[in-house]
Parts: C-alpha cells; sequence; structure tokens
C-alpha cells in the first residue's frame, strides 16, 4: 500500500532539483526501500523546460546515482520509483537530488520506464534495478521460475495473457520464490476480461487474492468460508495497477491504482512466507499483465512524504 500526495514545490531556476523525503512515522524505513515520487512535470516544466523531456533526468544520492523507473504520465504528473539505498529513520528526512541534462536519455540502468512507454517494448525497462522482484514477460517465452499446470493457456508476447484451456478447471501460473506478504507488496499492471468465472491474482493458494468474481473484491480464501471485500472503481477493459499485501498477523489489504485501502480481515490466518500466483477459472475469460513486481512496505503502510526544492 502507498499513501501519497503530489509534491509542494520551492522555485528557483536551476538545473538540479534537491528532493526531501520524510518519513512521519515512528519506525524506519527498510533497505532498501522503493520510494514513490509523484513529480508536477507541467509546472517543473516551467522552471527548467528540458524537464519536459522527462528522459533527461536522473537521481542520485551523496552523489551517485540511483536507480529510477518511470511508471506513468498522467495529467502532467509524472509517478516516479526511486531505489533509496540507506534507511529514512523515524521521523526524519534524507535529501536526493534529481538531475537535468539535455545531453542524456533513458539508459535503462538508472533511469528506465515501464516497458509500454518505450517505442520498442522494454527498451529502456530497468525495473529489475529498482525492485525486489520485477517481470515485465518482454518477449515470447515464459520467463525462468515461473511454472504451470496441465491447464494452463499461457501466452508471453511483450506482455502475458493466460487463461484455463479447459472450461470449469482451475490453471495456475505461480512463481517459484516466496516473500513475506507482512513485509512485501505485490504489485501488478493488470485487469481481467470479464468478471466471472473468476480470475484471481496475489499471493498463492489458499492465502488471498484480488478477485473477480461476480466484481473486484480482495478475498481470503485460507479460511472457511472464504470472505470476500468489495473493491470499487476495477476494470475489465484497462490496466490499472492492483497492489495487495498482509498487515501483520490481523488481515489483508489491497490499494487500486494507490487510492484507498480496501482490508479484509475474515477468515485469515497470516503467513510470513508466500509466493506469487495468477489462477484462471475458465477458458473464456483471460488475466492481462503488462509487468509485476515486489518492493518494501513503507512504515505503517504510509509512503514518506517527497518536497521539491526548486
Amino acid at each position: 500500500m502507498v499513501r501519497s500526495n503530489l509534491v509542494s514545490i520551492s522555485v528557483s531556476p536551476q538545473s538540479i532539483f534537491q528532493i526531501n523525503i520524510t518519513n512521519t512515522q515512528n519506525n524506519a524505513t527498510p533497505v532498501p526501500f522503493q520510494q514513490m515520487i509523484q513529480l508536477p512535470i507541467s509546472q517543473l516544466g516551467l522552471i527548467n523546460p528540458y524537464v519536459k523531456n522527462i528522459g533527461t533526468l536522473r537521481f542520485s544520492y551523496n552523489g551517485s546515482y540511483i536507480p529510477a523507473w518511470l511508471e506513468s504520465i498522467s495529467n502532467g504528473t509524472a509517478t516516479i520509483w526511486v531505489k533509496l539505498p540507506v534507511s529514512i529513520l523515524a521521523n526524519a528526512s534524507i535529501t536526493i537530488d534529481m538531475e537535468v541534462d539535455p545531453s542524456l536519455n533513458f539508459d535503462g540502468n538508472y533511469w528506465g520506464e515501464a516497458p509500454q512507454l518505450s517505442p520498442t517494448y522494454g527498451e529502456y525497462d530497468n525495473g529489475a534495478s529498482v525492485f525486489i522482484y520485477y517481470q515485465n514477460f518482454a518477449g515470447t517465452s515464459i520467463p525462468s521460475g515461473w511454472s504451470t499446470n496441465s491447464y494452463t493457456n499461457a501466452v508471453v508476447n511483450n506482455g502475458l495473457k493466460i487463461n484455463s484451456n479447459t472450461a470449469g478447471q482451475w490453471e495456475n501460473f505461480i512463481y517459484s520464490t516466496a516473500f513475506n506478504p507482512q513485509t512485501t507488496v505485490a504489485d501488478f499492471y493488470a485487469y481481467a476480461t470479464d468478471s466471472n468465472p473468476d480470475v484471481q491474482i496475489g499471493w498463492n493458494w489458499p492465502q488471498y487474492f484480488i478477485d473477480t468474481a461476480s466484481s473486484y473484491g480482495l478475498q481470503n480464501y485460507n479460511g472457511s468460508p472464504a470472505v470476500k471485500v468489495a473493491i470499487s472503481g476495477g476494470s475489465y477493459s484497462s490496466y490499472q495497477v492492483w497492489s495487495i499485501g498482509e498487515t501483520g498477523s490481523t488481515g489483508t489489504w489491497a490499494t487500486l491504482n494507490y487510492g484507498n485501502m480496501v482490508a479484509n480481515t475474515g477468515s485469515y490466518t497470516a503467513s510470513t512466507s508466500n509466493q506469487i500466483v495468477v489462477n484462471v477459472y475458465s477458458n473464456s475469460v483471460y488475466a492481462m499483465i503488462q509487468w509485476l513486481r515486489t518492493r518494501a512496505y513503507p512504515p505503517n503502510g504510509v509512503m514518506p512524504s517527497v518536497e521539491v526544492i526548486a
């Protein structure tokens, strides 16, 4: 989960912007930490017009570049993730720099972007350098570490399209490595093509999923009976960012496009080791995924705040 606001800006023209990142919680951030920064590109472009060509940016900490990944640009605001190499202590701040250099462009190393944003799919995608685990399903082969059952029809073609090859049978597409859902957020840029039968993405059975049956919802399925809490705004025709994790041993949570948290405590048993899974119970309904990732859970679920000093 993230809860973030657009940055505030203090203005004076220069080619390096300082970004203050403040942890308002009583717990430090882990190391490394994936920090969301939402930059008002249209406003910053009035200060330095080269900002509008967002490939000219680089981020650094204490004079050394740190990897950063552009997720999207919407309504003049860029959503960016940077990998911080140090902890932000409780109720404390750090400062990173954002350099604007018109001689630079995306390099797929220190500065990259989501795969669908590049002229060639995944050309500048450096998500693997930023996140704990990252997969964009580039190319046409199922990536290493993923396995299927006999009912699975998984097609990789610069993104993932997955369904069951037999009506009324669960397909299973699962990543072999386990993560701790209490300290790790799983994000999916995905959608399902219909509401029924089920499409499930999230942590492995019998844990919990974002489930499309009848409507989108957060479903806990490791108790009896299963409990589902509705998530409003889910799309059956366009990609959205879905996030899912645990709240300690008390329940599960999910967000859509980093909006308000949906919590579910019914039929729940905590897990500190689980795998990422995609399930589809139909040969006519598909799960579509452009990328997925895992990242560090912010302290108490609250993303540190951001201020740009221009």
